[in-house]
């Protein structure tokens, strides 16, 4: 991130490559080019890069930034890690998920994707924009039909070549099948955002779109 000019007066936070290239995309579906897309480098990372982000001497640029980061497991407890981190650096912090605050001559906000569960993550949002795809049936039986056949690997067991286990993210999984699906395929969701291949219109869309129109 160090190496990321802040060129503009407002600026996302987002976990990797692949949420860099959707909101690359997004941003220009909404004509919007007044926001720096920093890349974190994971979820793991924003303890030590976001306060390195409110040190940099182009931050006084920033009226306006936003950290938008998966649930994983828990849209709860993510909110609740990334709250903490704005208190304990003295940033805004909102009073709940996918809304904005302000504090001073600065606007924070968090969004926990895919924004409506408990949780998931970037792929299950990209998947809904597409529920309507004529393709999503048959990802849906190919996946059942692995359910039968393949089980869980235990959290125990070391990796045997002999053994095969249902997919660990079935959310990654079902987006990448999905994706292999189409006539010109791409191995990510974020290049697939770039070349167009999920549907910015859906209503799925709206609450995020929403967030990103008052940052």
């Amino acid at each position: 991130m160090a190496n990321e000019q802040l060129t503009k007066t407002k600026a996302i936070l987002v976990e990797g490559k692949d949420e860099q290239n959707f909101f690359t995309a997004l941003f220009k579906y909404l004509q919007r080019d007044d926001v720096d897309i920093i890349l974190v480098g994971g979820k793991e990372n924003f303890k030590n890069e976001f306060p390195a982000f409110l040190k940099r001497p182009d931050f006084y640029k920033i009226t306006s930034y936003a950290i938008v980061v998966d649930a994983d497991s828990s849209s709860t407890n993510t909110f609740q890690s990334i709250s903490d981190l704005l208190k304990k650096h003295n940033q805004p912090v909102p009073n709940k998920l996918n809304e904005h605050t302000s504090q001073g001559n600065k606007q924070a906000g968090v969004y926990i994707m895919p924004g409506d569960l408990d949780n998931g993550m970037l792929e299950d949002l990209c998947l809904k924009t597409v529920a309507d795809h004529p393709a999503m049936p048959c990802l849906d039986d190919y996946f059942s039909g692995l359910r039968e056949v393949l089980t869980e690997k235990p959290e125990s067991n070391t990796k045997d070549p002999r053994r095969y286990y249902f997919p660990k993210n079935l959310s990654k999984a079902k987006a990448l099948g999905f994706l292999a699906a189409l006539h010109e395929p791409f191995s990510s969701v974020g290049l697939a955002a770039i070349n167009g291949y999920w549907n910015f219109e859906h209503s799925s869309l709206e609450e995020l779109k929403a967030f990103l129109q008052k940052l």
